[in-house]
């Protein structure tokens, strides 16, 4: 237990580091919605988004940040704190979802990975919250407290709608017909009374309701016609639900069961760079649990994952910096420093290749029937 301490203390002072050392620009609509929720602007929050600051987040997160800037005023970086409730507790959730015996490789390998720290205290992306709640309710399910479990689902579902791709894996697990109802009924309650407020404003149901996000899952397709074409996503996502349908699902395995969903979601997405951070602690109790026997294919996701950062907005590598030096602010991005040309669709392409080709290998291993793999 010294060791998780340790190991807990250097994690923290990394992150107090990392939330004052760097900044990007995306939080400053977080924090636009922060302050207009705490001077009293709840249920017209929506009205108050514009092209320069668009809100198109489900309500909840903004409630977060409008708490936050009424505490703590006007600090990103305290902002960016704030997530260290979610991440701290995350890493001890892992504690208690691995064998004692490897628990401090679990909880290490969760307080040290990059993505994590990129994501959260760099970026300043809160997507750890969702995250969060999703392993939440794996915890809970394995500890078969299904209500709970499909209620914390549904808090991640209101503050990002990604985890609505795992409703039906905790569902399954229902033993009856009403049972099943029941957990699903839960998993989208939140969501559904943390938008009701809102639903009579056209602002939110233009920019928040059916954000421009949420199509990106769709882009991947087979055309059949002029105008018709099999959907990728839905259709590799449906036919992995019919497979699972009716099944007995192992608990210890459970795991992979959320994480083949999210797996499917990234291959057939374009995703932006913090919503890796989905599927990190799943990718972590695999490396533990299977003894590093997939560190391969983990690390291919990772290297394309990272090199992927140069292929967007210099914000993003560079930039992200500008607190340490203000100069790093408006340099161009690297491959303009070094004077390359380079194919930038092509070059996605070639590093989705790979993260595809590694995503696959994983669900194939994982796939129903290969639960003693």
């Amino acid at each position: 237990m010294k060791n998780i301490w340790i190991i807990l203390i250097i994690g923290i002072l990394i992150r107090v580091f990392l939330s004052f050392s760097t900044t990007h620009p995306d939080i400053q609509s977080l924090n636009a919605a922060g302050k207009v929720v705490a001077q009293g602007h709840v249920l017209d929050l929506y009205d108050y988004s514009s092209e320069a600051v668009v809100f198109n987040y489900p309500p909840s997160i903004y409630w977060f940040f409008g708490i936050l800037n009424f505490l703590f005023g006007d600090s990103l970086e305290l902002l960016k704190l704030s997530y260290l409730i979610f991440d701290i507790f995350l890493g001890f959730l892992l504690l208690k979802l691995i064998d004692p015996r490897k628990a401090a490789i679990a909880f290490g390998l969760w307080i040290f990975n990059p993505i994590s720290l990129y994501a959260t205290y760099m970026m300043g992306q809160f997507d750890i919250i969702p995250t969060f709640f999703t392993v939440v309710s794996l915890y809970l399910a394995t500890k078969n407290k299904l209500k709970l479990a499909a209620l914390a689902l549904g808090f991640g579902v209101a503050f990002k709608l990604y985890p609505i791709f795992l409703c039906l894996p905790l569902i399954i697990l229902g033993k009856t017909f009403w049972e099943k109802m029941r957990l699903g009924i839960l998993t989208i309650l939140p969501y559904i009374l943390s938008i009701i407020p809102y639903l009579g404003s056209p602002s939110f149901r233009s920019q928040a309701l059916v954000a421009n996000q949420t199509d990106k899952s769709l882009y991947a397709s087979i055309p059949l016609s002029g105008g018709e074409a099999i959907l990728l996503f839905p259709a590799s996502l449906i036919f992995f639900y019919l497979l699972i349908w009716g099944r007995q699902m192992n608990k210890l395995f459970f795991w992979r069961f959320f994480l083949i969903p999210l797996l499917l979601f990234f291959i057939f997405t374009h995703f932006h760079p913090q919503w890796l951070i989905w599927v990190t602690p799943f990718l972590i109790l695999d490396l533990v649990t299977e003894r590093f026997k997939n560190l391969l294919p983990i690390l291919l996701i990772f290297i394309t994952w990272v090199s992927s950062l140069f292929f967007f907005d210099a914000s993003l590598t560079v930039g992200i910096f500008a607190p340490l030096l203000p100069i790093l602010k408006n340099t161009p991005d690297i491959w303009t420093q070094l004077g390359i040309t380079l194919d930038y669709n092509l070059s996605r392409s070639i590093l989705q290749t790979v993260f595809a080709s590694a995503a696959f290998y994983l669900i194939v291993k994982y796939f129903p029937g290969n639960e003693k793999a």
